[in-house]
């Protein structure tokens, strides 16, 4: 069980998840995420894919003081990083970290009474498994929720289309996993029976450079460059466009999220 990921790779990894939790963008995104999910004190919740643990410490708040949350990944190095950011206090008490793979969990028919995941669903192999799973370990009458991006709904203001195109279709298809998880999560739920669904479509806007997804466009870019899908000059003239309006304050660009929840 677990992966090989080293503790240099893993404090990387959790170093980059936090940072980017700090991007106004993702503050917002992980709030109406937590609204969305609506947890109640008392509550035994299951986060998979907990990551450095940002929205598990986000929920646990709001399950204080006699709820408890246990949150899942596949690193144990993952899981030795997220337990040294837990504050002390309260949501220390509520949360607890475990190794288990998603699409095959370790837990019991109907233990929790909701599990959720954020952004994972586009990084596994077998995300119909993984919901089905997360099904079984809700109790009858408990909650599933899940929230990903779309790439394939990331707008940007350029005036160069062609390029623009060459490089968002290049990062959809070719880099991060499936970037298209987020318009099959409706699919993937119906599939699995879940009742009275419930989708919140929450668009993402970018203004200026504090934001995590300006810097995504940035690594698009750059990516596209390296693996030869734009040329460096095409690459120099877009980004020469990106930054004069981010200057000028011209700059915009938007990325659709889908949250979706269904009763067990």
């Amino acid at each position: 069980m677990g992966s090989n990921l080293s503790k240099e790779r893993a404090e990387e990894m959790i170093k980059t998840f936090e940072k980017r939790s700090k991007y106004p963008d993702q503050i917002n995104i992980n709030q109406i995420f937590v609204d969305f999910l609506n947890p109640q004190i008392g509550e035994y919740l299951l986060d998979v894919g907990s990551g450095s643990g940002v929205v598990s410490r986000l929920v646990s708040s709001k399950l204080i003081p006699e709820g408890k949350l246990l949150g899942i990944e596949i690193s144990e190095e993952i899981i030795n990083c997220a337990y040294k950011l837990l504050p002390e206090g309260e949501i220390k008490k509520i949360i607890t970290y475990d190794v288990a793979n998603a699409e095959d969990l370790p837990y019991t028919n109907g233990q929790f009474d909701g599990a959720f995941a954020t952004r994972l669903l586009l990084h596994v192999s077998n995300p119909q498994k993984v919901i089905s799973e997360l099904k079984r370990v809700v109790r009858s009458g408990g909650r599933v929720a899940l929230m990903d991006w779309d790439f394939g709904t990331l707008a940007i203001d350029h005036s160069n289309r062609e390029i623009t195109r060459n490089i968002l279709n290049w990062r959809t298809d070719h880099k991060d996993g499936n970037n298209w998880s987020g318009r099959e999560l409706f699919r993937r739920m119906k599939i699995e029976g879940f009742k009275n669904i419930t989708i919140k479509p929450e668009v993402s806007i970018a203004t200026d450079e504090n934001n995590s997804l300006t810097h995504s466009i940035f690594h698009a870019a750059s990516g596209a460059c390296k693996s030869k899908i734009i040329s460096s000059e095409e690459y120099e003239v877009w980004m020469d466009e990106i930054n004069a309006r981010l200057k000028l304050g011209y700059f915009f660009a938007s990325i659709t999220y889908f949250l979706i929840k269904g009763i067990c």
